[in-house]
């Protein structure tokens, strides 16, 4: 019974050698294959020429890759900073561009008010001038003042017919001597009374020409001529 283990070692040896496996060493063989040292390395890779210098071109690769993002970031920033700049500048410009509309509106709108105001201020001063001039002529001496002065534009005074409002009569024949134009004595004068003109006012007929002093008449006139210096009302739209 002592001789059964060197037999199972002879039957063990027996059976690597039929069967060989070059990484499993059999009986003293593998008790003589020297260990390696603890502070070596045994590189896994297949060949010999793998070695730890095989990831630098990964690194490479790697730092490439990295300037191209950072070269496509910078370029969307200044592309996105240049489109945002181009932006505010259009916004600028619009904004800018009616300003400039409402201005010019408003100037528009100010013109006109003006224009209206100046006209408004005329028309006012007229309605005033008549009220005071009706007030004249109702209460004061003017037909004697126009009837002198209507005289004075008579080329021919040798007959003249002076229609006046028939309450204004009384006050011009109170004149007299004073309505002969120049003194001739073959003047001839003939009032007439007609409800067709206003008081204060007279029309003279002359052989060479009427001469018109109705009170409404000189009005029209002198607004007439204001109108004329009056701008034009510009228009709208």
């Amino acid at each position: 019974m002592a001789d059964a283990p060197e037999d199972n070692r002879s039957s063990l040896s027996e059976s690597c050698a039929l069967y060989y496996f070059p990484e499993i060493p059999c009986g003293a063989e593998k008790e003589r294959r020297p260990q390696p040292k603890p502070d070596s390395f045994v590189g896994m890779g297949i060949g010999s020429d793998h070695d730890c210098s095989a990831p630098t071109g990964n690194l490479e690769d790697s730092e490439e890759v990295r300037q191209l993002v950072d070269e496509a970031f910078n370029k969307g920033m200044e592309q996105g900073i240049a489109e945002a700049a181009a932006a505010s500048r259009e916004k600028i410009d619009q904004a800018v561009a009616a300003m400039r509309t409402a201005i010019e509106e408003t100037e528009k709108i100010r013109s006109r008010d003006r224009e209206r105001m100046e006209i408004e201020t005329v028309r006012l001063a007229l309605a005033i001038a008549k009220k005071i001039v009706h007030y004249e002529t109702e209460h004061g001496n003017v037909i004697e003042q126009v009837v002198k002065a209507a005289m004075q534009q008579v080329a021919d005074p040798r007959k003249l017919t002076v229609r006046l409002n028939p309450r204004d009569i009384e006050a011009v024949e109170a004149l007299g001597d004073q309505l002969q134009n120049g003194g001739d004595a073959d003047a001839q004068l003939a009032l007439e009374g007609d409800e067709n003109v206003g008081r204060g006012g007279c029309v003279i007929e002359a052989r060479l020409g009427d001469v018109d002093a109705r009170i409404e008449q000189q009005i029209k006139v002198i607004e007439e001529r204001l109108n004329d210096q009056l701008p034009k009302p510009i228009a709208e739209g």
